[in-house]
């Protein structure tokens, strides 16, 4: 019987403790975001490219010019192709509709598909990853700015799209002693938040080099 008992009283410890585990706000806010993502949707080649790469599939549409791939991408969110570049031959361009406009990124493979520092095993990971980081950035911008406006942010050093417009703001509120008495804890949630949300692909960069992607 007292087995039974105690048996009994594990149990009902165990469920106790999982029903009052609640998650990081962030982490659920960030959680919902992925799953709002625009979905991949590969457009592909009606017709045999010859010379196509050996690791690119159907979505490589050969030398096309930009204009001819925003018309094959139909202002669909989430769209994307490769093509190569009608001004150098060999290098590759990752055409991809999001935010009612056509991204272009250079395309790279050593192995593995990249355009920034994180490789993917395939391009439909990359881009999947690509559209997650994308609508994260977008919509999470403010939560994340009012969450790093506590100065000890200056000191996490993330290289990500958010810093910038993070430190504009940071320079612009006053630092009160309120302020830097932030939990290690409240810390290291913001931390955490924004280093998930970093963007991996290296945007800006790869973006500013568009005259090197016709």
């Amino acid at each position: 019987m007292a087995a039974s008992s105690n048996s009994s009283l594990s149990g009902s410890s165990i469920s106790s403790d999982a029903e009052e585990y609640q998650p990081p706000i962030w982490k659920s806010y960030l959680y919902q975001l992925q799953q709002e993502a625009p979905r991949p949707r590969r457009i592909v080649s009606p017709r045999e490219v010859e010379n196509r790469p050996k690791h690119y599939g159907r979505e490589f549409h050969g030398i096309i010019s930009r204009e001819q791939a925003d018309e094959l991408l139909c202002n669909m969110e989430g769209a994307y192709l490769i093509r190569e570049s009608q001004r150098q031959s060999g290098c590759y361009t990752l055409a991809l509709r999001f935010g009612h406009q056509t991204l272009n990124y250079r395309l790279f493979y050593d192995g593995k598909h990249f355009v920034g520092e994180k490789r993917f095993e395939s391009i439909h990971d990359l881009v999947t990853d690509g559209l997650i980081t994308l609508y994260i950035e977008t919509k999470a911008a403010e939560y994340i700015a009012k969450m790093t406006k506590n100065p000890i942010y200056e000191q996490v050093g993330y290289t990500s799209l958010l810093k910038e417009k993070v430190t504009r703001r940071l320079s612009r509120t006053k630092n009160t002693s309120k302020k830097t008495q932030l939990s290690r804890e409240a810390n290291s949630s913001v931390e955490k938040c924004l280093e998930h949300i970093a963007f991996r692909w290296n945007i800006r960069g790869k973006r500013e080099n568009d005259k090197d992607t016709e």
